[in-house]
């Protein structure tokens, strides 16, 4: 047997599925809203993949990079919407301290 052949038929399929929805899960981690749905993305294509390897699938580097950016986009998507919350209520105070710094003096 060859050390090039791949067992499993539907290997390169599912790989490549991994690996897009990896790739997306972490650029949808850049965006506001979207931030919520990476970690979505990420953890349901981290199972995924947990799944594949726990059923006899092959445990190839390929494997092995698209969970690690499955994880990367969970903690991307949870610390930008950290990030984009906290920038949210920044803006907020700002646009009310503004508001309140045009009102004449009560005094």
């Amino acid at each position: 047997m060859d050390n090039n052949t791949i067992m499993d038929a539907q290997y390169e399929e599912k790989a490549s599925g991994f690996l897009k929805k990896a790739i997306a899960g972490l650029v949808c981690a850049a965006f506001p809203v979207a931030s919520i749905v990476a970690i979505f993305i990420g953890t349901g294509n981290h199972k995924a993949i947990v799944d594949y390897v726990a059923s006899g699938g092959i445990h190839t580097p390929k494997i092995k990079t698209c969970a690690a950016l499955s994880k990367g986009a969970i903690f991307a998507g949870i610390a930008m919407t950290i990030i984009y919350a906290i920038y949210f209520i920044y803006m907020i105070l700002v646009v009310l301290a503004l508001a309140f710094s045009t009102l004449p003096n009560q005094n």
